[in-house]
Order: C-alpha cells, then sequence, then structure tokens
C-alpha cells in the first residue's frame, strides 16, 4: 500500500538515513583523504632505497643491465610499480613496464625532498615528482642524497651515477581515498540494516496506535460507541490515545443521554398529550359536560408542554455555552432573604418553617441565575422537609470563595439514588413531586452552578437531615477555574454532584 502512513513514514526514515550515512560517508573521506595519499606515498617510497641499494649492489658486482632487469620485473610485478633506472646523464636504461616506452628517455628529477623514508638509516629521505609522459600521468619516487650523519662500518663505498626510480600511475597515490570505500560501503550496510529495524519499530510504535484509532472510529461510524485503545507512554501518541478514550466516553455519554432524554420526553409529553386528545375527541363527540371545564383540562395540560418544552430548551442553552451571564457584585444574602419572602406562603402551607443564617456578602455572579438556583432548591427542600419543621438557609465565607447551604431535616436519600439525582427527568419520590415537576430543576441548578466555575454538593444522613451545598468562587479562585476550562486538553471533569431532591 504506497500510500499508507507506515509506507511513507518508513520512506522518510528511509531518506534520512541514507543522506546521514551519505554525509558521514563524505566528511570521513573527506578528513582522511590527505592522510591516505601521505600514507600512499610513504609506503611507495618506502620501496625506492632497498631497490636502490639492490640495484647499486649488482653493479658493484659488474651485472649489465640486461641481468639487472628480470630481478627489477619480478619486484614491479608483486607490488604493481613500475621501475626505471637512469644512467648518470639521466637517460632510462631501464624500465621495466612490458612495452619499455620510456627506455632511453630523458627524465628530469625535481630536488624538493617530500619525507623521511623508512628504511635501513642509508637514505633519509624520498622525492616525488608527478610528470606526464607518452599520455601516462605518473608519480616518481627516487631516493634522496646519503646521509652524512650515518656511519657504516667497513671501506667506504663509492656514490653511484645511476638514480632508480619508482613510478606509479598518479591515480594510485591521489585516489588512495577510494581504497577505504569498500570498508566504508561494508559499514554504511550494516549501519542501514541496523537504522533500518529500528526505524521499523520506530514506525510501529507511531502506526499501530494510528491504526487502532482509525478502526475504533470507524467501529464508531458504523455506531458501536464503545471504543477504547491502549495507551502505552505519555509521549504525544499516548496522549493522543487518552483524548480518543475520553472522546470516546463522551461520545457514549452523550449518545446514552440523548436516548435517555428522547425516552424520558417520550414518557413526559405521553400523559399531557393522551389527556388532551382525550378530551379534545369528547368536545367533537359532544359528550356531556361542562366545555369549559373541559377546555381548562385541555388548557392546563398544553401549559404543562410547554413549560416542559420551555425547560429543556433552557437546559440545552446552558450546556451548550449559549447562555450569556451577566456578572456583576451580587448580595447573596440579600438574594436568599428575598427567596425566604417569596416561598414564605409554600413554606405555610406545609407548615415548614423559614430561618436564615447569613453571613455570605457579595461574590461575582449572575443574580437572576443565582436566585433561580436558590429558588429550585428551597423549593425541593420545602417538598420534602416534613410538617413541623424547619427549613435553614445559612451563606457564610470559606477559603477562596463563598458557601451556601439548604438544610432540612427530611429523610435521607438513598446512597443508590444520589448519584442519579441530577439526571434529567429523575424523581427520588415521584408521588411527593406534583404534577408542575418534571425533574429538571436540579439539573439547571448543577449546569447553573458549573457555569459560575462553582460546584454543588449534598450530605444526606438520618441523624443530621439533607444539605445542599453550593459552593461559588470568588476573586483569583475564578480567573484560575477559567484558566483551567480554557485548556483545550484538559478534559472536563465532572465532580458527582448528590442533591437530596429534583424539581
Amino acid at each position: 500500500m504506497l500510500h499508507s502512513f507506515r509506507t511513507r513514514l518508513l520512506a522518510g526514515f528511509g531518506i534520512v538515513i541514507g543522506l546521514t550515512l551519505f554525509m558521514s560517508a563524505s566528511a570521513f573521506v573527506f578528513l582522511l583523504r590527505e592522510q591516505q595519499q601521505e600514507s600512499a606515498e610513504q609506503r611507495i617510497g618506502g620501496l625506492v632505497g632497498p631497490l636502490s641499494e639492490s640495484v647499486h649492489n649488482m653493479e658493484s658486482l659488474g651485472w649489465p643491465p640486461q641481468l639487472i632487469r628480470p630481478p627489477l620485473v619480478n619486484v614491479s610485478r608483486a607490488y604493481n610499480i613500475r621501475v626505471l633506472v637512469l644512467d648518470g646523464g639521466g637517460h632510462v636504461t631501464i624500465d621495466t613496464d612490458p612495452g619499455q616506452g620510456m627506455l632511453g628517455d630523458t627524465v628530469s628529477l625535481a630536488q624538493a625532498v617530500v619525507a623521511p623514508a623508512p628504511g635501513n638509516g642509508r637514505m633519509d629521505t624520498f622525492r616525488s615528482q608527478r610528470i606526464k609522459a607518452h599520455g601516462d600521468d605518473l608519480y616518481l619516487f627516487t631516493a634522496g642524497e646519503p646521509s652524512s650523519n650515518v656511519s657504516n662500518p667497513g671501506p667506504p663505498r663509492p656514490i653511484s651515477a645511476t638514480r632508480l626510480i619508482v613510478a606509479v600511475p598518479a591515480g594510485n597515490v591521489i585516489s588512495a581515498w577510494a581504497e577505504l570505500l569498500p570498508r566504508l560501503g561494508l559499514a554504511g550496510l550494516a549501519a542501514g540494516i541496523l537504522a533500518a529495524v529500528f526505524a521499523s519499530l520506530m514506525a510501529q510504535r507511531f502506526t499501530i496506535p494510528i491504526r487502532q484509532v482509525t478502526r475504533a472510529s470507524e467501529a464508531m461510524a458504523r455506531g458501536d460507541l464503545n471504543q477504547r485503545i491502549d495507551v502505552n507512554g505519555d509521549d504525544e501518541v499516548g496522549r493522543l490515545a487518552q483524548a480518543f478514550n475520553h472522546m470516546s466516553s463522551q461520545v457514549s455519554r452523550s449518545n446514552r443521554a440523548m436516548h435517555d432524554l428522547l425516552a424520558n420526553v417520550s414518557h413526559e409529553l405521553r400523559t399531557p398529550l393522551t389527556s388532551i386528545q382525550g378530551f379534545s375527541q369528547a368536545l367533537v363527540d359532544g359528550l356531556p359536560g361542562d366545555p369549559r371545564e373541559t377546555g381548562a383540562v385541555i388548557h392546563e395540560e398544553a401549559d404543562r408542554i410547554r413549560l416542559l418544552v420551555d425547560d429543556l430548551l433552557y437546559l440545552s442553552e446552558i450546556e451548550s455555552g449559549a447562555l450569556r451571564l451577566e456578572l456583576d457584585d451580587v448580595d447573596i444574602d440579600a438574594i436568599l432573604e428575598g427567596s425566604v419572602t417569596r416561598f414564605r406562603f409554600q413554606a405555610e402551607e406545609a407548615r415548614v418553617s423559614l430561618e436564615t443564617s447569613l453571613a455570605g456578602g457579595t461574590v461575582r455572579a449572575d443574580g437572576r441565575r443565582i436566585e433561580q438556583v436558590i429558588a429550585n432548591l428551597l423549593d425541593n427542600a420545602i417538598r420534602f422537609a416534613p410538617p413541623e419543621s424547619a427549613v435553614t438557609l445559612s451563606s457564610r465565607r470559606v477559603g477562596g470563595g463563598l458557601l451556601i447551604e439548604v438544610h432540612n431535616a427530611g429523610d435521607p436519600v438513598p446512597p443508590d439514588q444520589l448519584e442519579r439525582l441530577f439526571d434529567r427527568f429523575y424523581q427520588a419520590d415521584p408521588a411527593r413531586s406534583g404534577g408542575r415537576h418534571r425533574g429538571l430543576g436540579l439539573s439547571i441548578v448543577q449546569e447553573l452552578v458549573q457555569a459560575h466555575h462553582g460546584t454543588v454538593s449534598i450530605e444526606s444522613t438520618a441523624e443530621r437531615g439533607t444539605t445542599v451545598s453550593v459552593f461559588l468562587p470568588t476573586g483569583h479562585a475564578v480567573e484560575v477555574l477559567r484558566a483551567d476550562a480554557k485548556r483545550s486538553d484538559a478534559p472536563r471533569v465532572e465532580t458527582p454532584q448528590n442533591i437530596e431532591g429534583t424539581a
């Protein structure tokens, strides 16, 4: 699959590895080129001294050039060199090349000393020069002058007039670095194989989670929303897996909530619609009864549907973030006192007294939305409070914010119901909720409090009754919470909220 991410990733790794090896080899050759050339000169120049000594020895024994040439030819073949012997006038008398192309030519030798020559100490240096001869580019190596500092045992030896030259193609010296290429090639091949293995492992590290995300996404597109992938590490790939798992759980939760919402809305609408249908049919059929009473029932049921739809739209507006809060310095104690006044008549009908303990002061909030929060909580507390008991509203300053508490002495909420009290349409005790309560009040409370970056919690026991606590942050705490909420990489953390009843 030429267009797969793994193939392109491996191709990218291959290009990077190839370029790296090429640049490393080029730098290595560049740094060692002069050293290799010097080493080649030393290796060839080191042959000049011993060969010159041998030729001088053969001459001293009276050997003619015809006898001296065969041993030099054998040496030339063994070392892949060309040996020339010059007479006193610089004419070539011996040429070990099979064609003997330079035989009889005159060679002018340079005087520059290139480097010390290893040997027996008789020759201190060798000389080299580059010439063109018969179309050949040659390097010529000849022995230096005899050292005057070295004493030899025996009688002094006369200095011969002949000179020996070792000739090699210039490419053998200049391109000596090319001998490194096979070894560099083997080293590069081994390094390339190892790099390819590690690149393949690294590619799997990237592509396996991506393939898992792809398969899981395709499964979610087919309707299977319960998808999770393995998370390995905390790097970008690991965070991608974590983000996908979080997204999957959120989508699955939203899908379940949508189905529950549809089911609950259908259930809530069935009763009023059935009533409207029945009474309207009675009017059409002309059945006995007061038409005004029938119309009043139809109006009441229609109003019930309207209120349900209004609450759903309002809750959706809050959850989507479309609700704009008009923040101002709000006196929480004044809101609590006003709520007590408005609910005084309802409390008297339920034979419940309202008490306050206020020490909160002001907070930056939307006063109208906070009034709605308090109204929903106070309505719940009155409806679930036993007769001849008290409902207490209190406020006080705590670290980083303001705490509002609504307490009643009603029966404790069972632990298995606490976590569901904020679910839409859930009613812990439907028999006491009455027809005008639709199970959406506490869902609205939770969303409004969270819109203010606050939290709501509950404590419900048989000994202490039920206390609903609303915390609203102030000052620097609000800015910190808002900054955390804006972080794109931080998933929304929902604190479990437990409220004693639903409106």
